[in-house]
């Protein structure tokens, strides 16, 4: 009789751990579902925010001190170069003759067979990603301001530094010769920083107004204004539109706008990334919030970018996401690994992940 019950009381066990194993493998993440891996990249550790596609081939760096550069259709290795200064939050800057890319201490410029050209001991770390005007090249240099050098030689050309300090997350923009530089000259003791107007050719200030204790995002330029998102930790949020001439406050909205990654025109409005509600979309003209996503599980962990009348980006749960011009949302593929800004070649989409994984998307929903 015992015998007759422990074997039936085994036999429920085994019953119940059979499907708690079904259960488990029915709820595991099916990850890059709808994606095909187009190649992997076993020789590098890449930083995949740091990815930049050019005419083919992919530049970026490596979490060990190196640049490198790929054949975008294969992932092989056309070369790399190792350096002594560390390149973390940079993004490599493609010219059609020469790379520029800012490290701790030095600004570093190779030619596109990854031999180096020039390199300049600049002493502070270069504290965005380098833009580009003629002849010119600029970047920021942490509690240097703003320093333009030349592209032939990497000599300081001219620079405009703060009467107090940088603190930005934000890149520069440029628009013909203007430059658009955020948290220009921040001051903790007197509560305010600038947003600043620059002089490309000769680094003139244009013009330069206060904000008050905001960090500021990356501005996004159409015709003549300006958009920028500004954030005070995560609080009393705003997004300005700005007369380029002047820099004057064309319409002024409260929102709660992320201010790492950068705002895009899509189908004639603004979106907007936000920390709370995932995606704002704005009247261009007005800033009146046309639709908001409302969910958290959506706020964006990379760049934003348009493909085919949608708008695709990595999620902070390291999803892939794709929403259209009315405000729908939907979940293209999970990563297991993270995920880089969405990538456009040959009219094709294609995702990197944080370990050397290059994908690209089958089906667009």
């Amino acid at each position: 009789m015992l015998g007759h019950i422990a074997s039936e009381m085994k036999n429920s066990i085994n019953l119940i751990f059979c499907i708690l194993l079904i259960s488990c493998s029915t709820h595991e993440p099916a990850y890059h579902k709808g994606l095909t891996k187009v190649w992997q990249s076993d020789q590098l550790r890449w930083n995949a925010s740091s990815l930049t596609l050019y005419d083919g081939n992919l530049f970026g760096s490596t979490l060990d001190k190196t640049i490198f550069r790929l054949d975008f259709k294969t992932g092989n290795l056309i070369w790399k170069s190792q350096s002594s200064t560390s390149y973390a939050g940079q993004k490599p800057l493609v010219s059609d003759s020469q790379i520029f890319i800012g490290g701790s201490d030095v600004l570093n410029s190779y030619d596109h067979d990854g031999n180096l050209i020039w390199s300049n001991k600049v002493g502070n770390k270069i504290g965005h990603s380098i833009i580009e005007f003629d002849s010119l090249i600029f970047a920021s240099l942490t509690g240097k301001g703003l320093n333009a050098f030349n592209k032939s030689e990497g000599k300081n050309a001219w620079k405009i530094e703060p009467e107090y300090q940088m603190l930005s997350t934000s890149d520069p923009v440029i628009l013909d010769s203007v430059i658009i530089l955020g948290n220009f000259d921040y001051s903790l003791e007197n509560n305010l920083d600038h947003t600043i107007a620059i002089n490309a050719k000769n680094g003139e200030t244009i013009w330069a107004r206060q904000n008050k204790h905001y960090i500021t995002g990356t501005g996004l330029f159409l015709k003549d204004k300006v958009y920028i998102c500004y954030d005070s930790s995560y609080a009393k949020g705003i997004v300005r539109a700005l007369d380029v001439r002047n820099g004057s406050t064309l319409w002024e909205v409260a929102s709660q706008p992320e201010c790492l990654y950068k705002p895009i025109a899509f189908n004639s409005n603004l979106l907007i990334p936000s920390y709370d509600r995932g995606l704002d979309y704005l009247d261009l003209e007005s800033g009146e919030l046309i639709w908001s996503l409302n969910r958290d599980d959506l706020i964006p962990a990379t760049e934003l970018v348009e493909f085919k009348n949608k708008v695709y980006y990595g999620s902070v749960n390291r999803k892939l996401i794709s929403v259209d011009s009315s405000g729908n949302s939907y979940e293209v593929s999970e990563f297991e690994y993270g995920l880089g800004d969405p990538m456009i070649f040959k009219d094709e989409l294609y995702i990197p992940d944080g370990i050397g994984n290059m994908f690209k998307v089958n089906n667009m929903p």
